[in-house]
This record gives C-alpha cells, sequence and structure tokens, in this order.
C-alpha cells in the first residue's frame, strides 16, 4: 500500500552542493597527473567509480585540513528551509549520489540537518594515508551499479512503488534515468539539456527555493 504523501529524492554535488566535491577537491589540492583516471573513465576503459575512486585515493590531507575543504563547499539557497520543511510535514527525503557518503555526512552535519533523511550513496572511509576511499555495493545488494555504485533509477522506482509522489532534483547525466521514472523533476545543468531533448517535463533549478515552493503550493504534505 504506497503511502499518501509526497518523497523528495535528490542528488547531491552540484544539486545540494552549488560545487561539485569532485571538481572542489581538484582545484584545491589535486594536480593534472592525479586526475588522469577521469580521463581513462570517459574514454571507456574504467567505470564512473572507478574513476572517482582512483581520484579520491590520492587525497593526503589530515583530517581536519579535509574536513574544512568539505564544510568551505556552500549550499544552495533554501536547502536547510527545504529540509525543516520535510521534517515539520513528515516528507521523507532521499539524498541519491554516485559520490561517497563521508562528504555529504559531513556537511549536514555542518549543516545541523538530522532529520528524515536516508542517504543512498557509496560507502567511505577517509584516512591521510589512503585518501578517501569508497567502497562499492554488491552485486547481491538493493540500488548497485555496475558504472556508478549506486542505482539512481533503481532508488526512483522502489520510491514510486511507496509513495503517492516522487519530487526528483539533479543536475548531471547519471541523473536522467532517475528522472525519467520521477512524477515530477527539477533540473539544471546536462540533466536539463537531457530532459528538453528526450521532452520530458521539467522545471527549472534554479535554486533549492524552486522545490521548496513546489513542496508548499502543491498537496506535497
Amino acid at each position: 500500500m504506497k503511502n499518501n504523501s509526497c518523497v523528495l529524492a535528490t542528488d547531491f554535488d552540484g544539486t545540494i552542493s552549488k560545487k561539485d566535491f569532485f571538481w572542489h577537491i581538484i582545484d584545491k589540492v589535486l594536480t593534472e597527473k592525479d586526475i588522469e583516471p577521469w580521463d581513462d573513465y570517459k574514454e571507456g576503459r574504467i567505470t564512473h567509480f572507478e574513476g572517482l575512486n582512483r581520484i579520491f585515493r590520492k587525497i593526503r590531507l589530515e583530517i581536519k585540513d579535509l574536513h574544512q575543504l568539505i564544510i568551505d563547499i556552500p549550499v544552495e539557497e533554501c536547502f536547510t528551509e527545504t529540509m525543516k520543511f520535510c521534517l515539520d510535514n513528515n516528507i521523507n527525503v532521499y539524498i541519491i549520489s554516485a559520490g561517497a557518503d563521508y562528504y555529504i555526512k559531513l556537511i549536514l552535519e555542518k549543516l545541523n540537518i538530522k532529520n528524515n533523511i536516508k542517504i543512498i550513496a557509496n560507502q567511505s572511509v577517509y584516512s591521510p594515508k589512503h585518501g578517501l576511499v569508497m567502497e562499492k555495493y554488491t552485486q547481491e545488494q538493493e540500488f548497485y551499479s555496475y558504472n556508478y555504485g549506486v542505482n539512481k533509477a533503481g532508488v526512483i522506482k522502489y520510491l514510486k512503488s511507496n509513495y503517492k509522489k516522487v519530487v526528483f532534483a539533479g543536475d548531471g547525466t547519471p541523473d536522467y534515468a532517475a528522472a525519467k521514472h520521477a512524477d515530477v523533476v527539477f533540473a539544471r545543468g546536462d540533466l536539463m539539456r537531457q530532459c528538453r531533448e528526450n521532452n520530458l517535463k521539467v522545471y527549472k533549478l534554479d535554486s533549492y527555493c524552486n522545490v521548496l515552493d513546489y513542496l508548499k503550493n502543491n498537496n506535497c504534505t
């Protein structure tokens, strides 16, 4: 039996955060040689997961310095207000990311957001000796993806079977497979382009204020 309320599912990097952790860490601490695995991914020689993992493992900061770098990443306007509205109105939130849960958890902690949010991302640990190491979901686990680690479309399909309306926000190419199954889509960047090219109805994601306004005014409580 479906829950009668909405559920909010959202990408993190470039959607909640104004800048991807990937680009932030490259700009701040990594060299051109460090990011060669990304070329291997773009050429199809390795998976998206492996490309990110090889790059993240090259980080060699002290923990306090990495944490400062992470919490310096700005988040979208109205994101914290949206999370408060969801908490106050019993709207569940799923953060779905092909990145690492390490920095997502740290940013949410910094924002003092501890409500009904479920994070579905690649599990990760950090040490100055080994860098940021992601662990891939196994094939036996729900939402496994060979390429990304996390099957975003699989998460949205699951939510569709359990909620009356799924609202999704994203920005990147990996988000398109998820957006196709959502009831309401907010997009920017590559996701917006793909949605328009494929005639998928979409709302513009200027900031998280767009999402908050929708939840308040479209019977999602």
